[in-house]
């Protein structure tokens, strides 16, 4: 024996077999001991190695970030890390990574979309996962391992379920199972899978093959990012965000638009209209649909309430002005009730906007110009052409021009309540508004009326006509409106802005607007699941849309 170690030992080839079978042993004990010993110990000595071999990279990203970041270049945040055997409960530590997004903010001091953060730099940073080269710290003191599930966000702990919860079993990872599956370009649904399938097979040779094919992602730069976003979009939770579209009748491309908003944010919910007639045409493209009473109807909110605890509605969206005051009434009882939140503004507002002669005084008294109003009584000497309708009119239902004293007599006997006021001339607009739930003002898109019928739009024209968008949010905010506000103005060719009348809701046209990029219907969600908005113009100008109608069979 001791001859058989003596030329072990002392020949090439003895040496080579004794290196051989020291690696061989090595690699087993590895292998059986990876994730109780080994996976921490390589953790330690490849990231005290990476951050000596990568110092000079480290120092040049510094003094780069620094320039082009006007500041300081590191990015860190609180993120969750191995759930701890003591308390049960995630360990918090803070990630540190390499800036990617600038601090620009609003003039609300808000910060701007990440979208519009993301420098070219960052870019190329996120593209060759050059900002996570600081996370070797991370791994190195022991917070993150090298393969793991990726530290998500702290706030996303009360939304996990059970399964979801258990990628924290380990530590998190600087690369993972998801991150070579697809990286952010996959659903949650997908990114969690993948995390709960690692933890519950962690092997030495599964890690290595998932750090070669992160080398080849890496170089490939896929998956950096959800298609259509700048990062991955904000994780929801097992929540669902059920709305409730009221007095749905031919609304079809809203309830479509909220459908197509739901399933391009990945939002779980569903998408129900109400109706008082179950041959309305919208209720046979929603997801849920309901017979509610009359508005008039002394058990309109009642049912109101049972729809929305019955099927846990998040958001009640009205549709026409006359159910708006009533809502607004009741805004308080069926939020308390139900825990919906109810698409009006306040009664005020909503009486004012309802009855045409206190919006015109609205106007006049707060200096907004608008069409003069007569009294057909006292008034004598009327300037013809005027155009009467009735103050609690909707979708131009009563609405008529009068060339003189005879026709004016006529339809004063005709039209119910009726305002009389003269008539404009100029360009008939429509701005489609919304403002997030603290009266924050997130988009205004003029749309000229290229072509109505019966008070509704068929051929519209997108203008970013900055008269408009000026003075009409100067208007919202002396109301502080809530959600989707429709304003029907003119422009005269002195480029002043003549208001007609406010419509606190969706708008028969407000389809253009979502479609031309001003996507209310996927702000709505956005807010609904915490996100913080910001003013924006990001619409496409000149767009010329043509309303069409369809038919639907409606008796099955």
């Amino acid at each position: 024996m001791k001859e058989f170690w003596q030329t072990i030992t002392t020949t090439w080839w003895g040496i080579t077999l004794l290196c051989i079978a020291c690696a061989a042993v090595w690699i087993l004990l590895s292998a059986l001991l990876y994730r109780q010993f080994f996976k921490r110990f390589y953790a330690i000595l490849l990231s005290g190695i990476a951050i000596i071999v990568f110092s000079w990279l480290l120092i040049i990203l510094i003094i780069l970030g620094a320039i082009k970041m006007k500041g300081n270049p590191f990015f860190t945040q609180p993120r969750p890390g191995k759930i701890s055997k003591k308390t049960g409960k995630e360990k918090i530590f803070k990630l540190i990574k390499f800036r990617t997004m600038t601090c620009e903010k609003d003039e609300n001091g808000v910060l701007l979309p990440d979208e519009k953060r993301l420098t070219k730099y960052g870019k190329f940073l996120r593209a060759t996962s050059l900002d996570e080269l600081p996370e070797l710290f991370n791994i190195f003191v022991g917070q993150m391992a090298i393969v793991g599930p990726r530290p998500l966000l702290v706030q996303y702990l009360p939304l996990y379920s059970e399964e979801q919860r258990r990628r924290h079993m380990v530590r998190p990872g600087l690369t993972g199972l998801a991150q070579v599956n697809g990286r952010n370009a996959i659903t949650w649904e997908q990114k969690f899978k993948y995390d709960c399938e690692y933890v519950r097979r962690i092997t030495l040779f599964r890690d290595l093959k998932i750090l070669f094919m992160t080398v080849g992602k890496v170089f490939k730069r896929s998956g950096i990012s959800q298609e259509g976003q700048a990062t991955m979009e904000y994780f929801t939770g097992n929540k669902k965000y059920n709305v409730l579209v009221l007095s749905a009748g031919r609304r079809v491309e809203l309830v479509n638009a909220f459908k197509a908003a739901r399933d391009r944010l990945g939002i779980n919910g569903d998408v129900c209209a109400a109706d008082m007639s179950d041959l309305a045409p919208a209720l046979k493209f929603a997801d849920k649909r309901f017979i509610i009473p009359r508005i008039a109807d002394d058990d309109y909110v009642p049912q109101i309430i049972k729809i929305c605890k019955d099927n846990d509605v998040s958001l009640v969206v009205p549709t026409i002005d006359t159910e708006l005051v009533k809502l607004a009434e009741n805004k308080a009882l069926i939020e308390g009730e139900t825990g919906a939140r109810v698409l009006v503004s306040d009664v005020q507002s909503m009486r004012i906007c309802c009855d045409k002669t206190l919006t015109a005084k609205y106007f006049a008294d707060n200096g907004f110009d608008c069409p003069a109003t007569y009294d057909i009584v006292k008034s004598k000497d009327l300037p013809y052409p005027l155009f009467i309708k009735p103050r609690d009119g909707s979708s131009s239902i009563g609405a008529y021009k009068v060339e003189n004293k005879k026709q004016l007599d006529f339809f004063a006997e005709y039209v119910k309540n009726p305002i009389v006021q003269e008539c404009v001339a100029g360009k008939e607009y429509t701005a489609d508004c919304f403002s997030d739930f603290d009266g924050n003002i997130i988009t205004v898109v003029p749309r000229w009326r290229m072509v109505t019928r019966g008070g509704e739009i068929l051929k519209g024209k997108v203008e970013k006509n900055r008269y408009i968008i000026d003075d009409v949010k100067r208007l919202l905010t002396s109301f502080g409106f809530i959600g989707q506000i429709t304003v029907q103005c003119f422009l005269t060719d002195d480029n002043e802005v003549k208001y007609i009348e406010i419509n606190p809701r969706f708008g028969g046209g407000a389809p253009m607007s979502i479609a031309a990029g001003a996507n209310s219907c996927e702000n709505l969600y956005r807010l609904l699941r915490g996100e913080k908005l910001s003013y924006n113009e990001d619409y496409e100008d000149g767009a010329v849309y043509s309303r069409f109608d369809g038919s639907v069979r409606v008796d099955k």
